[in-house]
């Protein structure tokens, strides 16, 4: 049995730039001409930001906190019991 591929056309037309000429063509609208204009740019931003209240960073502060503690504990507990296994295997008095 032959294989048969599938021949898509190519015909583009126009020769594919250079990569120079691509990298030329960017312009970073966030581009900062001097430290004035970012920090200005920096203050526009922050303005957009839409902070959390109190009680929200109260909650996600918890859930932070209640997700390491736990995090602890695992890990803990993981170390102790390969320690003890290890203390076992090899017979260290």
């Amino acid at each position: 049995m032959v294989r048969k591929t599938a021949k898509a056309p190519v015909k583009k037309g126009h020769a594919t730039r250079k990569q120079s000429d691509a990298l030329e063509d960017e312009e970073d609208p966030y581009k900062a001409k001097n430290p004035a204009h970012f920090v200005r740019q920096s203050a526009g931003e922050l303005k957009q930001v839409v902070w959390p209240t109190w009680p929200q960073t109260v909650s996600m502060f918890t859930a932070v906190l209640i997700f390491v503690l736990i995090m602890i504990a695992v890990v803990g507990v993981l170390d102790f019991a390969f320690g003890w296994s290890l203390l076992k295997l090899l017979g260290a008095n």
